[in-house]
């Protein structure tokens, strides 16, 4: 994947438009400006999709159209939610025949700051190519795109609605090319970078100085995530709090999923017994809204999961990653654990209008 400075992505709209300076309104420029100065250029882009507003509105109303499932039952955003930060509160999503998807909805935000994205797959490094995974999956069908490709791509070259929207969004393509497969995939993935969630407590004590965003407990909470005996920042860093300290993909055998059988994890792709039980290490953003938690959705609540995490040391699964050692928190600590967790969450990324439904709104 290639990294891309942010500004450069604007850059690139402006002379692509003919402007000389940003349009207020505009959704690229609400983007960057809901996202910290000092972390602006980690956003990574796909050099073939800079993003362009004409893109990102085009993208909008595709991630709530659900005739982007093959039977018209399910959007995108019936698995992703801005309600719940783009989840969907159920273990394990729905998908278009009724069958359970593999594993739980992850949320969708700060996408752009990722390297990876599937629980157990490691192979794919841009929103641009995970999006096959639910267009295209079959064991089991998500929307179902795997030989309708061409029955549901005519459903939108056929709408007056959408004409001069994928016109605006390809101005250089002709009209005999503007439907196609990619192109639906390079809009939903440009409204899907513009997602970004930066105004949580935590945000707002780390990135814009204000030392009273996180209360006494939190700032306690805080410290314990940090401490040598826990070691959750040795797995949740980063600016989404799931990159890891180590050098390898961050995918980790937790040793709480005894069933191998059930959880296979990262071996079910590669075949490689040592990737037994290995997942995507998750965000940790916006648990507040994002519950239930784990790659199954096991878990309801965040008491829950640090129970599992104290209990780590009776795990004997020979492949658990050695951070996994177990602890022992008192009540207070264990509330300040959790109120530290509680202040990643930013409250206005659900609320913003720019990202909700805009058949509803029309």
């Amino acid at each position: 994947m290639k990294r891309v400075l942010f500004i450069g992505i604007w850059l690139y709209i402006i002379v692509q438009s003919g402007c000389t300076g940003f349009n207020s309104e505009t959704i690229v420029e609400k983007t960057e400006q809901e996202i910290p100065l000092a972390i602006r250029n980690e956003f990574y882009s796909d050099p073939s999709n800079p993003i362009t507003d004409a893109k990102v509105e085009l993208g909008r109303y595709l991630f709530y159209d659900k005739r982007l499932s093959v039977n018209k039952t399910k959007s995108c955003a019936s698995c992703h939610d801005p309600r719940f930060s783009f989840t969907d509160t159920y273990r394990r999503s729905v998908g278009a025949y009724g069958d359970l998807t593999a594993f739980n909805s992850p949320p969708l935000i700060n996408l752009a700051f990722n390297r990876y994205f599937t629980y157990a797959d490691t192979s794919f490094h841009t929103p641009e190519k995970q999006i096959n995974n639910p267009m295209f999956a079959d064991a089991p069908v998500e929307l179902g795109w795997k030989g309708n490709e061409a029955k549901l791509l005519r459903q939108f070259e056929n709408d007056a609605f959408y004409q001069p929207l994928f016109s605006k969004a390809f101005p250089a393509v002709s009209n005999e090319e503007l439907f196609t497969v990619k192109h639906v995939q390079y809009c939903i993935t440009s409204f899907i970078k513009t997602i970004v969630s930066f105004h949580s407590p935590y945000d707002e004590y780390n990135y814009y100085g204000n030392k009273t965003a996180l209360n006494k407990s939190a700032l306690r909470g805080m410290v314990l995530f940090n401490s040598a005996e826990l070691k959750c920042n040795q797995c949740h860093g980063g600016i989404n709090f799931n990159e890891s300290s180590f050098k390898s993909a961050p995918y980790v055998n937790t040793g709480l999923f005894p069933d191998t059988t059930l959880h296979r994890g990262l071996a079910a792709k590669t075949g490689n017994a040592a990737d037994v039980g290995k997942y995507k290490i998750p965000t940790l953003r916006n648990l507040a809204f994002t519950s239930p938690y784990l790659h199954d959705g096991s878990v309801e609540s965040l008491q829950e999961v640090i129970g599992m995490f104290e209990k780590g040391k009776l795990s004997t699964d020979k492949n658990k990653h050695p951070y996994i050692t177990g602890f022992t928190l008192n009540l207070q600590q264990r509330n300040d654990l959790i109120q530290f967790l509680l202040c990643l969450s930013d409250s206005s990324v659900i609320k913003k209008s720019y990202y909700q439904d805009p058949w509803g709104i029309k």
